[in-house]
């Protein structure tokens, strides 16, 4: 099993970005305008017209130093079905540091380097979140 690992520092406090990953609101703001999240399940949906995607994921802990959530179900995607997204906080004398696991992956395929590009960005997108109160989240399909 592969295994995608990145960490980042953010300038804003532990709590913000808490709220930021354990919020529907949170994660429209960075990650997917077309999100849906009740704490219990999270769907990302990532529509292009030719190729939309969506992923289901089954919230296993939300605590206050971060998520996991395993994925239940997909379209487009089967290389994340089973997966488990990790977003792991923790306090650093300037912020907070970020640590995303994204494992299980059976294949370094396609979908696979795909995936490490779009969780730099989204990384990205969050820390942008955090500084300015802008992020760039996946727009919502037209």
């Amino acid at each position: 099993m592969f295994t995608i690992d990145k960490t980042i520092d953010i300038t804003a406090p532990l709590a913000r970005v808490r709220t930021a990953i354990t919020t529907e609101a949170g994660y429209h703001a960075w990650l997917a305008q077309d999100a849906d999240f009740d704490g219990e399940q999270a769907t990302f949906r990532f529509a292009v017209p030719s190729d939309p995607r969506s992923v289901t994921f089954q919230v296993e802990r939300c605590d206050g130093s971060g998520i996991a959530m395993t994925c239940i179900a997909h379209e487009n995607n089967v290389s994340w079905l089973g997966t488990t997204l990790a977003i792991e906080l923790g306090e650093t004398p300037t912020g907070t540091r970020v640590h995303l696991a994204h494992s299980g992956y059976r294949t370094k395929n396609e979908v696979y380097e795909r995936s490490i590009e779009g969780w730099q960005y989204f990384l990205r997108s969050l820390s942008s979140y955090m500084m300015t109160g802008t992020g760039e989240p996946y727009p919502k399909a037209a």
